[in-house]
C-alpha cells in the first residue's frame, strides 16, 4: 500500500517566495519541491492564486510579462485549491473575527483545520502572531525543518529561469 503524502497548506507569503529572492527563499523553496518530489501535497484557498499574482505585480523587477510567465509556472504546479463552499466560508469568517485579521488570513488556516493539516506563514506579526495563540494550525516557515536535511536532493533548489535565477 503505497504511503500517503503529508497535507500541508500555505499561504501566499510562502508561495510569492518560489519567485523572488527573499529572506526564507530557500525554505519556501524547499517545501515546493518536496510537493513536486511527491513527499507531500500542497493546498492554497482559491483566493490565493490572485493575491500572489498583486504581490508580484507590485515586486520592482516584475512586469507583465514575467507576471504572466511566473502564473503559468505556479499553475503548472498542480496544487491542491478547495472549492470555496459554505462551509469553509462560514468558517473562514469566524477565525477572522476570533484572531482579528483579514478573510485573506484567515482562508488557509480554515482550509488547514478542514484538511486536518497546518497553515505556512512568513507573516509573523500579523497571521501568525494573532492566530497561533488562539490554538490555530498554523505554523512559521521560519520554523519549518530545512527539507535539505531530511532529503539530500533538495539541496539544489532551482526556481523557474523566468523568474529568477539561483
Amino acid at each position: 500500500m503505497a504511503r500517503q503524502a503529508q497535507v500541508v497548506v500555505v499561504d501566499s507569503s510562502v508561495v510569492v517566495k518560489w519567485f523572488s529572492e527573499e529572506e526564507r527563499t530557500d525554505k519556501a523553496l524547499g517545501l515546493r519541491d518536496l510537493h513536486v518530489s511527491g513527499r507531500i501535497t500542497i493546498w492554497v484557498s482559491s483566493s490565493s492564486y490572485f493575491e500572489i499574482a498583486n504581490a508580484l505585480r507590485f515586486k520592482p523587477d516584475y512586469d507583465a510579462e514575467k507576471l504572466s510567465k511566473a502564473m503559468g509556472h505556479l499553475l503548472n504546479l498542480h496544487l491542491e485549491s478547495a472549492s470555496v463552499d459554505r462551509k469553509l466560508l462560514s468558517r473562514t469568517g469566524e477565525i477572522a473575527y476570533d484572531g482579528g485579521v483579514t478573510i485573506y488570513d484567515a482562508a488557509p488556516v480554515a482550509l488547514a483545520e478542514a484538511k486536518k493539516a497546518f497553515c505556512v506563514t512568513d507573516d509573523k506579526d500579523t497571521q501568525y502572531g494573532k492566530l497561533e495563540p488562539r490554538g490555530y494550525p498554523i505554523r512559521l516557515l521560519q520554523n519549518i525543518a530545512s527539507p535539505a536535511s531530511y532529503y539530500p536532493w533538495s539541496n539544489s533548489l532551482r526556481r523557474c529561469r523566468c523568474c529568477a535565477s539561483r
